[in-house]
């Protein structure tokens, strides 16, 4: 009886290992290379395949789904080119080290951390510009972040940060 389950377990190994090689080798296509969902973050506007770069107090996103539902996306803003060709997507890219354990308003104590993690993306900045599209900021609003070597409280910097 022990030999069925040994033989059951190695049935189980080869067969996974055979699915992930199929999925690494045969069954990426070209539609991986396309984001399943492009937009502005804009209220003058609306994205269309017609638009080279983005527009004037525009931020654009490109959304991109991995198979396990992790969602992660490009940012651009005014004046970059929008792509229409993808060599790779943003799962493709090594994990960037997280600048930050915690990002929010310190006032209204808004938790922006869950928010910005879909934007951990090499080479995405994240500028005032994406923020002010994402939250209502007044006079009081301290935007702030905590270091994570050093846990020291900053406040989120006019230029941004570079992931």
């Amino acid at each position: 009886m022990n030999w069925i389950m040994h033989l059951l377990r190695l049935y189980n190994s080869l067969y996974s290992f055979a699915v992930h090689l199929w999925m690494m080798f045969c069954f990426r296509n070209d539609t991986w290379l396309l984001p399943n969902g492009r937009y502005f973050l804009s209220d003058d506007y609306e994205f269309d395949e017609s638009f080279t770069h983005v527009p004037e107090n525009t931020v654009y996103i490109e959304e991109w789904f991995n198979r396990d539902g992790e969602k992660k996306c490009v940012v651009r803003y005014e004046g970059e080119e929008i792509p229409y060709e993808w060599i790779d997507t943003p799962f493709d890219r090594p994990t960037p080290r997280c600048p930050w354990v915690w990002v929010g308003d310190t006032e209204t104590e808004l938790d922006l951390t869950r928010t910005f993690q879909k934007f951990l993306v090499p080479g995405n900045r994240i500028l005032l510009d994406l923020v002010l599209k994402l939250i209502q900021v007044n006079e009081r609003t301290r935007l702030v972040y905590i270091d994570p070597v050093t846990f020291e409280e900053h406040e989120f910097p006019g230029d941004g940060i570079t992931i």
